[in-house]
């Protein structure tokens, strides 16, 4: 080690060639980095969807859901199955183990799969996908006065443009049904031919057909042999034979049955301002850059209006806006936290020395930026936050290394020598108080839960640039300081520096000096000091003084309203409500407009979705509203608080089942509770009560549950008569479903799209229950009885949609809070002390457990006692063997929850609450103020080592000290101290963590100036009460373990 750091103390071309090799290279990967709202991270998921035409939620699990869950139960890697039986649709999410290798449960999984045999016949092949990571980039919105083929043809012609362009691979369009062939047969044509629907069906899917025959080899010339009889349109259909005879007459589909295009049966429409609309939804993968994503998006925005169709284009949810108002926030307080570190450094060192030191920020930030890209990350708002918190952290080894050198250079030696020297000397106490600063962030990388996926990322930026840190310190650095103007003696000393260096004289000599005096002489009084004062800060956060939440309410730039009508309600009836609502947010709008001084409009925009909404809903029951608003920074309320006015403003709704206003938190509602049982009375129960529970809670709004009911059904039971005459359930059953659901005769690709072609009876024969009566089957025996004979029909209630968990059914219960600031923690517990307990007295065999937010608390919380108990071990381990002594390893360490005193008090005075944000700062600062009580306590030891008293080497040792740890505190206090005090809303999710690590730390420096020196005099105080007890009176000095070394390495 020596001789690499003289050699480029005494060669500074190398630390020359070494610094631009890393700023060429950092620059290099930076500006190939891609950006993102927040890191990109892959799902622990694995999809199966089983398409199952014409089947209720009853058939799908019973057919389909419990025969998987069978199969998937016990596997490795298969931490829990979720499972959704729906309309003709089975859905299973399989979360995959933390540490399991998901390639590897995906290939099992695939194969238990292939091995079942006993799925319905009318299923369709299980479709079994890796959940991919897609992040919405912006949607836009094409409406206008035009009918849904005008606004076919214009979407996919700007979806086809928009996927020409480099670096967008990911379009999907909404609000658009798909096109389809339908062929309706009457019962009429079917008795009249001798028909059935499965022989039209086969008749089509065999005629319109595209065949190869083989090859003809002629002795010239090899032909393939083709038939090309497949059609895409009406006419081709028309002509198609459906019955022949020996005498040659021909039986064509156009006698028997109406062909037509037309749109498929489904009521998802969009309206944008009250006009037909089709939604552009553009994603990013992990490899395109969102930025530029957005930025190719708009220019096309601009070029199809430039057109001037009556149909407009309108991005209507740029998430960009968000991420460059962060990330332009993040980078000016990152730049103007840098400034003040400078400005700091200028105001303790010279000028010379200070721009030095200063230089190793970009110096470790260009070096991160390498080891970023090879990881890879993205620049976002993550991994900016870890680049703020480490710039001033970063300059700390280097100041402590710089103010060596100039020791050295003061008693005498070169500036060559004293840079060698000066440099080896601090090798082990920078390695040390780096070493706890990285080992404190090594958590972050082992964090479960959805936030560990990504908060890693700061401790990544922080430890590669404490990396290179490092490397400028022992290698750069010196070397300029040997070289430069910074050791050069007899330089004019500047007036402004002179007044600079009597004021921190001043500091040291008459205003710390005496007050550590006193101290010193009052030990147990100082020592009572923080003992009293956390008490008083953990009683302020069981008091409720100080709010505590799970993760912090991040407001947005639009919000949903989400409709949910009972069951069976008609289309028109959804859309009436839909409406209704929709001009009560027009009523609040022109309110909030009329009481702003500009009288700017607040809200911007609304999109109507028919036929699916937020809370699951899906059909002709459900829609929402995308409520569109100003920028945060415009409109100066929170989202929740216009939600909340509409919701007043709307009232009741009649018939609904769910309705909810507003945004929901990054990981789900904050009430969400989960029902299980294998008993479905039990179960819904258990509903009930809770529901009527919850309702009683003040803080809480838009409660829903899973559990809806279905539509009425008409319920066909077998007659003994029809038994006899051969039909069985199945027979008659089957027959219904290809009338009244269709027979799916064939699946074509027309340009990009899927035409499915359907065989079914008209409208006007789905249309009563008289038509279904009379509807003929046919008997295997070749029969033909009325319905109305065979079967019995009664009136049932269907369900919409069957929950499992881990094989049981289950209901989920979620709420959202009235006010989003609330303290989460209280309300959960008094659920948990009342709805929970109600529900365990009043029913058996019902599982009750929070969910969402709260399953993902607990997750993060035993992670972080895990892992963080871990990293503390290791650093006490290492004070240990650095020190040689248990008690000075404590006494360092007892600076971690006294810190935790500004942490609160931060928190208190800034008036926002403890998050899960916060308690990673706390863990950042865990590092930082180690760093100084090893610095402190190293430079007792040597003071001791020296020969000086106990008392004059502590006092010593805080005059000394006090420049480095108040330079060091300043710098990273300075450096979030515009993040701090930003009032911007964008920054509000990020300031816990700020003030967490800026606040605690500058309470804990005032401690370890303070405190610490008292902790270390207590200390010797109890070795001197030990050495009495066996008969030994030695002097305080005798007993430190500094000063035993030092006899011991005489004696060796």
């Amino acid at each position: 080690m020596r001789g690499i750091i003289s050699g480029f103390i005494r060669y500074p071309i190398w630390s020359n060639v070494l610094m631009l090799v890393v700023f060429a290279a950092g620059l290099i990967f930076m500006l190939s980095m891609n950006s993102s709202v927040f890191p990109e991270i892959r799902p622990d998921t694995i999809t199966i969807q089983v398409p199952f035409p014409g089947a209720s939620p009853e058939e799908v699990e019973e057919g389909i859901v419990l025969r998987l869950e069978q199969t998937l139960e016990g596997l490795d890697g298969v931490e829990r199955i979720t499972s959704v039986a729906n309309e003709n649709l089975a859905s299973l999410t399989v979360e995959v183990q933390k540490g399991s290798d998901k390639d590897r449960v995906l290939a099992d999984i695939k194969n238990a799969i292939d091995q079942i045999t006993a799925l319905p016949e009318d299923a369709e092949k299980p479709v079994i996908f890796e959940q991919r990571f897609r992040g919405r980039a912006i949607s836009i919105a094409l409406y206008g006065p035009a009918d849904h083929a005008t606004l076919k043809d214009l979407a996919e012609d700007f979806r086809d443009r928009l996927l020409e362009q480099p670096g967008i691979s990911q379009v999907v369009l909404e609000g658009l049904p798909e096109r389809e062939i339908s062929i309706e047969v009457s019962e009429e044509s079917l008795r009249r031919y001798g028909l059935t629907f499965s022989q039209v069906a086969a008749a089509v899917s065999g005629g319109n057909v595209n065949l190869t025959g083989g090859k003809l080899d002629t002795r010239k010339e090899e032909y393939l042999i083709r038939a090309l009889g497949r059609g895409y349109q009406v006419t081709d259909f028309l002509d198609l034979p459906v019955r022949g005879n020996t005498g040659g007459a021909v039986v064509r589909l156009e006698q028997v049955a109406r062909v037509q295009e037309r749109w498929e049966d489904n009521p998802k429409r969009v309206h944008h301002d009250g006009k037909p609309a089709v939604l552009v939804n553009v994603d990013k993968t992990i490899s395109e850059d969102i930025l530029e994503v957005a930025e190719i998006c708009h220019e096309q925005v601009a070029l199809f209006n430039d057109q001037g169709l009556p149909v407009q284009a309108r991005a209507i949810d740029d998430r960009t806006l968000n991420l460059k108002d962060r990330l332009n926030l993040l980078i000016k307080n990152g730049l103007f936290g840098l400034t003040l570190v400078v400005i700091c450094l200028w105001f303790f060192l010279n000028i010379h020395v200070s721009f030095w030191v200063a230089l190793g920020v970009p110096f470790s930030f260009f070096g991160m930026f390498i080891i970023a890209g090879l990881v890879p990350i993205t620049i976002n708002v993550i991994s900016l936050f870890g680049m703020i918190i480490v710039v001033g952290i970063l300059v700390d080894d280097a100041i402590v290394v710089s103010e060596n050198i100039f020791a050295h250079h003061e008693r005498g030696a070169p500036p060559i020598k004293a840079a060698i020297e000066g440099t080896l000397e601090m090798i082990w106490p920078v390695l040390t108080s780096v070493s706890t600063t990285i080992i404190a962030f090594t958590p972050f990388f082992f964090l479960d839960g959805n936030l560990g996926k990504f908060i890693w990322q700061v401790a990544l930026v922080v430890i590669a640039c404490l990396a290179f840190s490092l490397i400028e310190s022992f290698l750069i650095l010196p070397a300029h300081l040997a070289h430069s103007k910074s050791l050069r003696k007899g330089a004019t000393v500047n007036p402004v520096r002179r007044r600079v260096e009597g004021f921190i004289r001043y500091i040291t000599v008459r205003l710390y000096s005496p007050l550590l005096k006193w101290a010193l002489r009052n030990p147990m009084l100082t020592l009572c000091f923080p003992a009293a004062m956390l008490m008083v800060i953990f009683g302020m956060v069981r008091g409720g003084q100080v709010g505590l939440t799970f993760f912090p309410f991040i407001d947005g730039d639009n919000f949903p309203v989400n409709l949910t009508l009972s069951s069976g309600s008609q289309e028109v009836e959804t859309e009436r409500q839909l409406q209704r609502i929709e001009e009560a947010v027009a009523e609040v709008n022109r309110e909030l407009s009329a009481s702003r001084p500009d009288s700017q409009m607040v809200i911007t925009g609304v999109t109507r979705t028919m036929g699916s909404n937020d809370l699951g809903g899906n059909g002709a029951n459900a829609g929402k509203l995308n409520v569109l608003l100003l920028p945060t920074e415009q409109r100066n309320m929170d989202s929740y608080v216009i939600a909340n006015r509409i919701r007043d403003r709307v009232g009741d709704v009649p018939g609904s089942r769910a309705l909810t206003f507003g945004r929901v938190g990054t990981f789900g509602k904050p009430v969400s509770i989960s029902l299980r049982s294998r008993d479905q009375a039990q179960l819904e129960l258990a509903r009930d009560i809770l529901l009527e529970e919850l309702h009683q809670v003040d803080d809480l709004k838009d409660i829903t549950d899973s559990d809806q009911e279905g539509r009425r059904e008409l319920v066909l039971s077998l007659k003994p008569q029809a038994r006899s005459l051969g039909y069985t359930l199945r027979d008659v059953t089957s027959q219904v479903r290809q009338g009244y659901f269709g027979l799916q005769a064939q699946r074509l690709q027309r340009g990009q799209n899927e035409l499915k072609v359907w065989v079914r009876y008209g409208e006007k024969e789905r249309s009563s229950i008289g038509e279904l009566q009379n509807m003929r089957i046919t008997s295997p025996t070749g029969g033909i009885h009325r319905l109305g004979d065979l079967v019995t029909i009664t009136w049932g209630k269907g369900i919409t949609s069957i929950q499992h968990q881990d094989g049981q059914r289950l209901i989920t219960l979620e709420a959202s809070l009235n006010n989003e600031s609330a303290d989460l923690p209280p309300i959960l517990q008094g659920i948990k002390e009342t709805a929970f307990k109600a529900v365990a007295e009043r029913t058996r065999g019902v599982t009750v457990s929070f969910e969402g937010q709260s399953r993902q608390q607990a997750k993060e919380a035993a992670s972080i006692r895990r892992t963080f108990s871990i990293a503390l071990a290791a650093n006490f381990l290492l004070l240990v063997l650095v020190f040689r002594s248990w008690g000075q390893a404590g006494l360092i360490f007892s600076l971690i929850p006294l810190s935790l005193i500004g942490v609160v008090l931060g928190h208190w005075m800034h008036g926002i609450q403890l998050n899960m944000l916060s308690l990673y700062g706390i863990i950042a600062l865990t590092g930082i103020i180690v760093n100084d009580g090893i610095v402190f306590v190293d430079q007792i030891n040597r003071n001791l080592k020296s020969g000086m008293l106990l008392l004059d080497a502590i006092h010593g040792a805080g005059l000394s000290r006090l420049r480095p740890i108040l330079l060091t505190t300043m710098t990273t206090t300075f450096g979030l101290g515009p993040l701090v005090l930003e009032t911007s809303r964008q920054a509000q999710f990020l300031i816990p963590m700020a003030v967490s690590v800026a606040w605690g730390l500058l309470f804990g420096t005032v401690i370890l100036l303070l405190v610490l020196p008292c902790g270390f005099l207590a200390l010797n105080n109890v070795r001197r009460i030990w050495a009495r007890l066996d008969g030994r009176t030695p002097p305080p000095e005798a007993l430190e373990p500094s000063v035993l070394e030092l006899e011991t390495e005489e004696l060796a």
